[in-house]
Order: C-alpha cells, then sequence, then structure tokens
C-alpha cells in the first residue's frame, strides 16, 4: 500500500477516523447510536473534507468501560468493500478541576472486497479531556494506527469539541494525518502543515438510550 494511498484510509480508519473521537467512555448502562463523516481535506476546486462516514453503536459495560462496533459506509457504497471495526474506551483516570481525564481506546479495523486478501489495521489513541459547564467537552488525543499489512505506524494527533445536549451529543475533530509523511509531491492535494501529513475534519453525533 502506498503511502498516498494510506492517508486516505486513515480517513476511514486512523484517529478514530470516520468515527468521532470516544473522549469518555458510554455510561454503564447506556446505548448510544453514533453516526460520523469526514476524513482528509483534499483540494478539489475548493478544499473539502472527504466524505467518509461511519454508522455504530457502542453501549457502556462498565463504570468506565464500554464497547463498539462501526459499519464504514463510505468504502461499501464508493468503493465496494465492506469495513467493520470494533473497540473500547477505557477512562483509567478522571477528571479532577483542571487535570484532565485521560481515555485509553483499542480498535480494530477489518476491510475486505471478498475478493483478494482483506486490509486489516489495529489502533491505540489516548485522550485527554476537560468537562466545561457540564456540557462542553475540550479534548486533545493522539493516535497510533498499525497497518498489519507491512507494520508501519501512522500517527495522528488531534483536538477536538464536544457539545452534550441531554441524550444528544455533537462533536468536531480537526485531525493531523501521518504529519511525518511528505505531501508535497503527491498526486492529491492535501490541506497540509508545512508540506507535512494532512489535516482533516471529522463531524458526528450520538443519541444515548437507558441510563439516567
Amino acid at each position: 500500500m502506498n503511502r498516498a494511498l494510506a492517508i486516505a484510509l486513515l480517513g476511514l480508519t486512523g484517529a478514530g477516523c470516520g468515527v468521532l473521537t470516544h473522549a469518555r467512555p458510554t455510561p454503564k448502562g447506556t446505548v448510544a447510536l453514533e453516526a460520523s463523516a469526514g476524513g482528509p481535506i483534499v483540494d478539489i476546486g475548493a478544499p473539502v473534507p472527504l466524505p467518509l462516514s461511519t454508522l455504530g453503536v457502542s453501549v457502556g459495560v462498565l463504570e468506565r468501560l464500554d464497547v463498539q462496533a462501526h459499519v464504514h459506509l463510505t468504502t461499501l457504497l464508493a468503493l465496494r468493500t465492506a469495513g467493520l471495526d470494533v473497540g473500547t474506551t477505557w477512562l483509567p483516570l478522571t477528571q479532577d478541576g483542571w487535570r484532565p481525564a485521560v481515555a485509553l481506546t483499542g480498535r480494530g479495523y477489518l476491510f475486505t472486497n471478498f475478493r483478494g486478501a482483506p486490509l486489516g489495521f489495529v489502533e491505540l489513541t489516548s485522550t485527554a479531556s476537560w468537562l466545561l459547564a457540564g456540557r462542553f467537552l475540550t479534548l486533545v488525543t493522539l493516535s497510533g494506527l498499525v497497518d498489519l499489512s507491512d507494520g508501519f505506524v501512522h500517527w495522528s494527533p488531534g483536538i477536538g469539541q464536544q457539545v452534550l445536549l441531554g441524550r444528544w451529543a455533537i462533536g468536531l475533530d480537526l485531525r493531523w494525518y501521518d504529519p511525518t509523511y511528505d505531501v508535497r509531491f503527491s498526486s492529491a492535494k492535501w490541506a497540509h502543515v508545512g508540506g507535512r501529513g494532512a489535516l482533516g475534519l471529522v463531524l458526528g453525533a450520538s443519541y444515548r438510550f437507558g441510563g439516567e
């Protein structure tokens, strides 16, 4: 897999890409339906995020632990490639004043067109977050995505803001996909920083059932 294609796949997979960052686990006894769209920004006459979309569910199984699964709709509809991810988020450190909560997310991805060999990825993400006024969740995150076909690790730092509205939550992530990769000579015109990596946006929303 070449690096330009890997950046596009990061839009499907990396840093929860296509999947909004899980800054906090879904509360115990709660089921959340989740939808998100976005990815690396490419210039096609105007800079626009790739319309990479996912739909999934997250279930709070313990006080600080959830499990998640998402289907990747864009690969299925546009590329005829089925995509699925499963993962979990654990909150080992809760917020204490200005000390942030810290969440750890592990996620595995599988993409297949049912003809060639499937593509597999494993992702680990660490996220620090601050909940302000009981409604505004500000986060800083760093992900490492391992391509199981060659062992290469793609790094993706990011920041985000989520707004909690009762059972609804909406959020926007700004991510820097693969910042070690020189994109200046890439065939695609990625939005970048100093010629490195691809900047991207992911917009998501969720609705919770159950719980208080």
